[in-house]
């Protein structure tokens, strides 16, 4: 914290450069690496980014040399504050000696919030693998962001705060919340689930169906305003606070921001046969709602008319892969539904679909010998060879901004089977294991910590799947209660086309 304090007093580039070659010296003399290897194929070196070593706008010509003697000469042993997660394996990174200074308050002095954006920002700078597709030069988000973190004036600007920069890496894999950010998009929730399609809300269901009916809600209600406002304008200035690694996934996890409030009423605009009408209804408490039911009652498997067979991987579990597969073996087409997240069973059911083991993706791991630098894991490969005869009919996945990390992991492989299509939309484009990154404060944020790419070295994230037949549910089908997408795979496997 004394260091902050310093370079606020530096007059001028050359004091602020003093203090930090005064600061690299202090910390002890750099032994020569022999073995440390700066020329990388660009392949490796997408991340790094070294160029500000040499900015002499910011640095003296002493400060650089520093700069560049600790890079060619980087810690090659055990490090303190960045270990890998399974020591044994290639896998991602994690942050376990980093001060949460717990005890903190919930708004703490300058220099700790700092110290929130400094971390943050690093971590991410030399450990998330997917910066060069955040969307932004990420030493812009710093410059950015310090502004609203050296001016915040409460704990609610702080905790915003904290909320955006984690979300400024637009990745699936952040969740960060806190009472403050809870707090300020309010408690009292609508008692209704809906979807957003094109731009507006129409209701699928209900968090409690008795409070929905006395507000005048039922399944099928198309909203089109909130306070006056068209939902997309509503939901805009709050998108920031929203993770996610693309829109179509933002705007799924809309449910606790677009209509809850700090007040327990607000007016809506409802549209029936294309007339609008404004009302008042009632917002509560969640806990006002009972208990949400969270048994999966789905089947795992079935038959659909048509000879089709159906895998809900959401609820098939392995020791079911098995009979599932004998029970729709003799079918035209099997459908595997991805569009929730699903059960650790894409190698069991990836065995009875293709003819013998294959390569389906890839994985890049932190080399922590060279942070910023992620290097390529041995192939992920399923599939039996010789073991059984694989299944000759049509298969299709469904997919959508449901289908987030194992599920695109599984859709991944499930694609390098024979006869497979890929039915729906966008997916959530965030893959790889999650890691967790201390505030001070006790709190966390957090992001994938793995690359995941095609055998090609195209990557899922951000872009997700791109589906062969895009099927977006509609309005008109929703409030049907269609399943637009499991239709359009119905006649694909009937027609072929």
């Amino acid at each position: 914290m004394a260091k902050i304090a310093e370079v606020k007093r530096a007059k001028d580039r050359k004091e602020l450069a003093a203090i930090y070659t005064a600061w690299i010296d202090g910390l002890g003399k750099v032994k020569a690496c022999r073995k440390c290897n700066t020329n990388l194929p660009d392949s490796l070196t997408r991340n790094v980014t070294f160029a500000w070593f040499q900015d002499s706008a910011v640095f003296t010509p002493q400060l650089t040399q520093r700069l560049l003697h600790l890079r060619a000469n980087r810690n090659q042993g055990k490090n303190f504050y960045v270990q890998r997660r399974y020591p044994l394996f290639k896998t991602q990174a994690y942050f376990p000696n980093e001060k949460t200074y717990e005890t903190l308050a919930d708004y703490p002095a300058e220099e700790y919030r700092l110290l929130s954006l400094f971390r943050h920002w690093n971590i991410i700078n030399y450990f998330f693998p997917y910066k060069y597709l955040i969307g932004q030069p990420w030493d812009q988000v710093l410059t950015d962001m310090l502004p609203s973190f050296k001016n915040a004036s409460t704990a609610t600007e702080y905790h915003l705060a904290m909320l955006e920069l984690s979300n400024s890496i637009n990745d699936g894999h952040n969740f960060f919340q806190t009472k403050f950010t809870a707090a300020h998009f309010g408690f009292y929730h609508v008692p209704f689930k809906y979807k957003l399609i094109d731009n507006k809300a129409v209701v699928t269901g209900f968090y409690n169906q008795e409070l929905a009916t006395a507000n005048g809600i039922k399944l099928g209600d198309v909203i089109t305003k909130l306070d006056g406002k068209p939902l997309a304008e509503a939901l805009q200035p709050k998108l920031k606070y929203i993770s996610g690694s693309n829109h179509a996934y933002k705007l799924s996890r809309t449910q606790f921001f677009l209509f809850n409030g700090s007040t327990n009423t607000l007016n809506i605009t409802v549209e029936t046969d294309g007339i609008e009408q404004t009302k008042e209804i009632k917002r509560y408490y969640f806990s006002r709602f009972g208990p949400q039911d969270t048994t999966l009652s789905k089947q795992p498997w079935r038959l659909l008319p048509g000879k089709v067979g159906y895998l809900d991987l959401s609820n098939l579990v392995a020791k079911e892969v098995n009979t599932a597969m004998k029970n729709i073996w003799d079918t035209k087409g099997i459908i595997l539904d991805l569009r929730e997240y699903p059960k650790p069973v894409s190698h069991a059911v990836a065995a009875y679909l293709k003819a013998e083991r294959s390569h389906y993706a890839y994985l890049t791991y932190p080399d922590l010998s060279y942070p910023g630098v992620f290097r390529p894991n041995s192939p992920w490969k399923s599939g039996s060879k010789n073991k059984r005869d694989n299944y000759k009919g049509k298969v299709v996945l469904l997919i959508n901004e449901g289908t987030m990390s194992a599920g695109e992991f599984a859709t991944m492989n499930f694609q390098t089977a024979p006869n497979v299509v890929t039915i729906g939309s966008q997916t959530a484009g965030a893959d790889g294991n999650i890691v967790y990154i201390p505030f001070p404060g006790g709190f966390k944020a957090s992001m994938s910590g793995l690359g995941v790419y095609y055998p090609s070295g195209r990557e899922t994230q951000r872009i997700g799947i791109v589906p062969d037949i895009e099927v977006k549910p509609t309005i008109a089908g929703t409030k049907r209660g269609e399943d637009e997408v499991l239709n359009r795979a119905l006649q694909y496997i009937e027609t072929g086309k």
